[in-house]
């Protein structure tokens, strides 16, 4: 039993858009959107929650409307907010973690990354990109540590404490490109302008 919990509660200062970042719209419709049905359609998720803050009110609102499953964290940042996550969790749920800049994410990458994470018998998975997949694109990526740039898609026991972790690195776009900025959006639409 896995449950996905969208992480949507960021400031999205990078953005300079008067939208909160969930709610900014890419190909027709809410980035949260497209993560939330992206995730609905992987094959062993059971269930969804997505994360809110203080910082997206109105991400919040948009997601009970459609009796979306809603958890207000403090807003402390990424690592605070998916510990006070965690401790309300059955000591080792399954989760998996993905955040809400997402937008081009497959339900097929998700089942690929959960059934490597189910073989690799580790109880933490991380999914990167390798900053040679970055440099191909001219991408910038929000950070990186010890040449692993985090996708912001993960894996994870409902442990808080630090877990045995396994790295998978995955080389493409839907998982490289986090929108942060409003050079990604152009870049999404040079891109998808250019594949079509």
């Amino acid at each position: 039993m896995i449950t996905a919990l969208i992480m949507a509660g960021g400031k999205g200062t990078r953005m300079k858009s008067q939208l909160e970042k969930p709610l900014i719209v890419i190909k027709g419709k809410p980035m949260i959107e497209s993560v939330i049905q992206a995730v609905d359609g992987a094959e062993k998720i059971d269930s969804i929650i997505v994360a809110t803050t203080k910082y997206t009110p109105k991400t919040e609102e948009y997601l009970i409307n459609k009796n979306v499953e809603v958890i207000r964290t403090p807003g402390d940042g990424y690592l605070s907010d998916l510990s006070f996550i965690i401790s309300k969790f059955n000591p080792d749920q399954v989760l998996l973690t993905i955040t809400a800049d997402l937008p081009f994410i497959k339900s097929s990458t998700l089942d690929y990354v959960i059934k490597y994470y189910e073989n690799c018998g580790k109880d933490a998975l991380c999914v990167a990109v390798h900053p040679e997949f970055f440099r191909r694109y001219n991408l910038k990526p929000s950070w990186q540590l010890k040449g692993i740039i985090p996708s912001g898609l993960n894996i994870l026991r409902s442990i808080n404490k630090q877990q045995d972790e396994e790295v998978l690195f995955i080389n493409e776009i839907e998982l490289a490109l986090n929108i942060n900025s409003q050079d990604d959006i152009k870049f999404l639409e040079e891109h998808l302008t250019s594949n079509s």
